[in-house]
């Protein structure tokens, strides 16, 4: 049996490979995302039959795994199933229920198709991501995104001295204590130090050099008060992973992601602004830009 191995700064090459021959659509699935919550998903991962094999065994969360995803971007049933084995293997061996978690629509279907009526689907809406026309996000046009536009015009009345400032490895500090003082005001009660943004932000910037990563910082009267780190999804869509700062600064959040797509993310159709994970004012924040749709991803129990 194939052994599972921890994911590590080396292994970028080889993820980063597999996923452009994927070209996924959910946001999970770049090396960053995955490098960033190793912690909290408590990941490993196989390659097995020409498939790779991710499984989390969260602490804070049921174990699963994830579909596994072919290394040359092309589903193909014998190893599709081998793979699949190898998981089923995994979790009896560990004492658990097979579950795959973060399933794309998609590929509810290749379950469907192996497992039979062994399975049982469940939608999770928290899960689901934002897709928004990049055009869109950075004109602002029309009138249900009239208030976004008021949003931006009041920030640059209020605070004429702002500038906009791309992440390098000089001003990573900045972001750090953007973040910093973002963790102390709103993450009062971590559940678990594994299960803690802050800790999975620091994975990235203190790998700022070693992952494909854009981001921005703006400044307001002298000061650093938000930033936010994006990269590229697929050929045609970019995904934010990081959107951090000074809510008492009224317009600062439109601000930087206006600008962001604006800078960095003109040349892509698309923006994926990630899942709201079943907090209203998450909800709320994603629908006020009008999503050109949304990624579903679905909770798959198999009963054998």
């Amino acid at each position: 049996m194939s052994t599972l191995k921890e994911l590590s700064l080396e292994d970028e090459p080889l993820f980063t490979q597999i996923f452009s021959k994927l070209q996924p659509e959910s946001s999970e699935f770049t090396f960053a995302y995955l490098y960033m919550w190793k912690r909290d998903y408590n990941l490993r991962y196989a390659i097995v039959d020409g498939y790779l094999c991710l499984v989390s065994r969260s602490r804070v969360s049921i174990p699963f795994v994830f579909c596994p995803i072919p290394i040359n971007g092309v589903y193909e049933t014998k190893g599709f199933g081998n793979a699949l084995e190898f998981l089923a293997q995994y979790a009896k061996d560990m004492g658990d229920e097979l579950v795959f978690g973060r399933v794309e629509e998609n590929k509810v279907t290749y379950l469907r198709d192996y497992f039979k009526d062994q399975v049982e689907v469940e939608h999770l809406p928290g899960d689901s991501d934002y897709v928004y026309e990049t055009a869109s996000l950075i004109s602002l046009a029309g009138r249900k995104l009239s208030g976004k536009r008021n949003h931006i015009s009041q920030f640059k009345r209020a605070y004429p001295d702002h500038e906009y400032v791309p992440v390098t490895l000089e001003n990573i500090a900045d972001c750090r204590s953007v973040l910093d003082e973002w963790c102390d005001r709103n993450e009062t009660e971590c559940v678990h130090p594994d299960n803690c943004e802050r800790l999975a932000c620091y994975e990235i910037l203190n790998n700022w050099s070693r992952l494909p990563l854009k981001g921005a910082l703006v400044r307001v009267n002298g000061r650093f008060e938000a930033f936010t780190i994006g990269e590229k999804l697929n050929e045609s869509t970019a995904v934010i992973r990081v959107e951090k700062g000074n809510s008492d600064i009224h317009g600062i959040y439109t601000f930087i992601n206006q600008e962001f797509c604006r800078n960095e993310w003109s040349q892509t159709t698309l923006v994926n602004r990630e899942e709201d994970m079943g907090k209203e004012g998450l909800r709320k924040a994603k629908l006020s830009y009008y999503p050109y749709k949304m990624i579903n991803k679905y909770l798959i129990r198999v009963k054998r």
